[in-house]
């Protein structure tokens, strides 16, 4: 039979030391088959695996191979899950009676070297190697603590015949293609592997106890004179009446008879489950349409039979021919119904295959886990079969080949088949991601990159003491260490005071007593051209406006012709400053401001009285030049001295310096990072919630990425334009909430019920986090022996020993 691939003049592309594993794992297999006949390649059941991912079964049988991944289902709300278990039985009705296919649910062991490398975060010019090595090991460990190490792979198989490779390929390439769009349809990412991705599948299947990466080169197999096969079989296999072993471990192959009428959609997830190594394997073969009609006429008509015998037996006796054994009766509805849902509904009929086979270190852990099996298939109420003298058979068809030798088949309508759904929760899993802790679901790590979302802008919602500074804290110290983004944070209440020292931040504390100050009247001097003097007037104009209506104050705000004096006050100075080369010290101050009102005349009389506290009164902490160092790339603003009235003034003076930090940094392409604790005092004012607003909707495009922390959703909501900032918030952190912002929440974020519990009386450091579309429980149990835990922990006692773990980490 010709191949498609041309594979003879293939390069080798391995090291000398993959050359080498290689020539062991050979080696290895010739000592072990040379005094035995039966060699363990023996037991993989196929002629050929093809580059281009078709594998050559049996004759003018061929298979494929696509790897489907997880989709909110556990915690959906019913609709949803509807909707989903729909779209499911679909692709289940897809395969008619020419296609057979098999869902292989394999939980494999993973070689986590090349995550961990990912992981890793490499060493900078600093000095702060020593909390980033720390960090690294500590991400390092729960990665490998994932899952306890192991991968689950949801693996579909499909099945043809035909004539040639090459028209078996044309016919499964389309196969293929529509079995993605069909998993499309209800958000489930689904691939076409690959040959080289078919064997390192069977490889890990065949070694379940090594931790190797698995090593193939097609160049090399066809240099080297080897099958596909010498790469992935196990060194050494024996088996026996219940059970096998395999390269010194313990295994065994088990199959389901189902004989419940209903089961549970839980069932799949019960198996796989249960232990670190058991994995569940289903072979599908479809009736066609007009043949299942036949096979369940027939089986109500043999039915019928029975109870026209029992009839005639009751009336024999005595008794009453309409008294029928209860089992007889509900075998006629329910043949009943299903003709009825063969004839009028979507439903189909299949045989299937039910096998689960289980990997164990030790005969003792073989026992332990075949007698948890059990308990969950009496559960079920389903019998456990332990395939006595057929485990060599049904070891080769648990492979995901296409291949089926086990003998136990029953017949299930599709919405019957379709409780095997196979989907738990989403993951969110970007290896140079932030990391956000483990989903409480799946024990699997969270990491993600905000920059990759449309909106990376993000809130934080909690109640007190549930968590929200320690988060902040987390990801303020991860994307310090990994990234050379700038960080600015707003502190209310002084709570960043160690971390940013610790990362030799700057601490910018702006109180009516401090000598440090900012100088709202501002301009970048790297956006300043002969072009583009006009638009920097422009913006400045608007937020001197702005400043200008929070220090006037009233119900009304300014008048328009106070507005246009004040433009022209701003048009003035800023003209001045730039005609007489503009440099640090004759930056235009607040004072200059008011001296440019006064030439205005009446009209800007209100304006300037109500400027003239903050120029020569008690307020005039912002009337002065800038002093302080705004190139550090970690500034902490501490505004906790603040009264009421400077407080306002100085959040919105904060947020244009930070808009002047944006704009700078666009120019090196370096993305600012912008957290705003106790984000409701923005809010509260029309002036700083405008300005919010503005930036929420704008950042993104300059690089920005801002980020809110309050207690209450409620403050988002005082107003429609206000509310645009949850709209245009594409990560969200709820921690512990109360009932009526649960309630919010629930509506606004298309929340299920079964997802909102994580946010009810939930623990510190546990909730939801919503990532694009995907919202999934996490928590997060970081490591209290660390330096990093003692810098973000919020706990006073805790605090205490920071010096302490610094001495420690010195030392190390």
């Amino acid at each position: 039979m010709k191949t498609l691939a041309k594979e003879t003049k293939k390069q080798i592309n391995l090291t000398k030391e993959q050359r080498k594993q290689i020539q062991n794992r050979m080696h290895k297999l010739k000592m072990k088959n040379r005094n035995n006949s039966s060699a363990t390649q023996t037991i993989i059941p196929y002629i050929e695996m093809c580059s281009n991912g078709v594998c050559w079964v049996d004759k003018n049988t061929f298979s494929m191979t696509v790897e489907f991944f997880d989709t909110n289902y556990e915690l959906a709300d019913l609709d949803d899950k509807e909707g989903i278990f729909s779209k499911w039985c679909s692709l289940l009705n897809y395969f008619d009676d020419s296609i057979d296919f098999q869902f292989t649910y394999d939980n494999q062991r993973q070689n986590l070297d090349d995550e961990m490398d990912k992981i890793k975060i490499p060493a900078q010019d600093d000095d702060f190697n020593a909390v980033r090595n720390e960090y690294s090991e500590m991400l390092c460990k729960q990665r490998r603590n994932s899952n306890h190490g192991f991968v689950l792979r949801k693996l579909l198989t499909f099945t043809i015949h035909e004539a040639s490779l090459k028209a078996a390929y044309r016919k499964l390439n389309s196969i293929a293609d529509e079995i993605t769009r069909l998993f499309a349809e209800f958000d489930v990412k689904a691939i076409k592997l690959d040959g080289k991705q078919r064997l390192e599948v069977l490889y890990h299947a065949l070694n379940p106890f090594s931790d190797d990466r698995f090593i193939f080169d097609w160049g090399l197999k066809l240099k080297g004179g080897y099958s596909t096969k010498d790469f992935i079989a196990p060194v050494s296999m024996k088996f026996k009446e219940s059970k096998f072993e395999i390269n010194g471990g313990y295994g065994n192959i088990t199959s389901i008879d189902i004989l419940a009428g209903e089961l549970s959609d839980r069932i799949l997830n019960e198996y796989l489950n249960c232990g670190e190594q058991v994995s569940v394997n289903i072979h599908i073969k479809s009736f066609d349409q007009l043949k299942a009609l036949k096979f369940v006429r027939g089986k109500k008509t043999d039915v019928e039979k029975m109870k026209i015998d029992e009839q005639k037996k009751a009336s024999m006796s005595g008794y009453d021919p309409d008294i029928l054994p209860e089992q007889i009766k509900l075998y006629l509805d329910e043949l009943s119904e299903l003709l009825a849902d063969l004839n009028s509904r979507n439903e189909r009929l299949f045989n299937i295959t039910l096998t689960i086979r289980s990997y164990s270190t030790s005969k003792k852990k073989a026992d332990l886990q075949l007698a948890k099996l059990k308990r969950i298939t009496q559960k079920n109420a389903c019998k456990l079969n332990t395939l006595d003298w057929l485990q060599e058979q049904a070891f080769s068809s648990f492979l995901p080949l296409g291949y089926n030798e086990v003998p136990n088949v029953r017949t299930l309508p599709t919405s019957a088949l379709g409780v095997f759904i196979p989907f738990t929760a989403d993951e969110l899993y970007q290896s140079k991601g932030c990391y956000y802790g483990i989903n409480s679901l799946t024990k699997m790590m969270i990491m993600a990159d905000r920059a990759n979302l449309k909106n990376p802008n993000g809130l934080v919602f909690g109640t007190p003491g549930s968590g929200k500074s320690f988060f902040i804290k987390r990801e303020i110290i991860d994307r310090y260490l990994k990234t050379i983004s700038d960080i600015i944070v707003v502190d209310p209440e002084g709570e960043y005071y160690d971390l940013i020292n610790y990362l030799d931040g700057q601490v910018i504390k702006i109180s009516s007593n401090s000598e440090q100050y900012i100088n709202p009247l501002d301009v970048n001097f790297n956006d300043i051209t002969k072009d583009n003097q006009e638009d920097i007037i422009a913006d400045k104009s608007d937020f001197i406006i702005s400043l200008c209506e929070l220090v006037v104050g009233g119900r009304f705000g300014l008048e328009a012709e106070e507005k246009t004096a004040i433009d022209n006050a701003t048009r003035k100075i800023y003209n001045n400053f730039f005609e007489h080369n503009p440099i640090r010290r004759t930056m235009p101050i607040l004072a200059d401001l008011l001296a440019a009102l006064r030439q205005e005349g009446e009209i800007a009389l209100r304006v300037a009285n109500a400027l003239e506290m903050y120029v020569s009164g008690s307020q005039n902490l912002f009337n002065h030049r800038t002093n302080i160092d705004t190139k550090n790339r970690l500034i902490c603003y501490d505004i906790k001295e603040l009264g009421t009235q400077l407080k306002k003034m100085a959040m919105l003076i904060l947020q244009n310096q930070v808009w002047n930090k944006v704009s700078l940094n666009r120019d090196e392409d370096k993305k600012t990072l912008y957290y705003i604790d106790e984000f409701h005092l923005l809010l509260r004012d029309e002036q700083t919630a405008k300005y919010s607003v503005e930036m929420w909707k704008r950042f993104r495009k300059w690089g920005g990425v801002p980020t809110g922390i309050t207690q209450n959703v409620k403050d988002l909501l005082s107003s429609s334009e206000i509310e645009n900032i949850l709209d245009n918030s594409d990560f969200i952190c709820m921690l512990n909430q109360s009932a009526g912002d649960r309630d919010i929440l629930q509506e606004k974020l298309h929340i299920s019920d079964e997802q909102i519990k994580y946010v009810t009386n939930s623990g510190q450091g546990k909730g939801l986090i919503r990532y694009g579309k995907t919202i999934l429980p996490f928590e997060d149990k970081f490591p209290t022996d660390t330096v990093m835990y003692s810098l973000i922990t919020t706990k006073p006692e805790e605090r205490n020993l920071l010096e302490q773990k610094l001495a420690e980490l010195k030392r190390t």
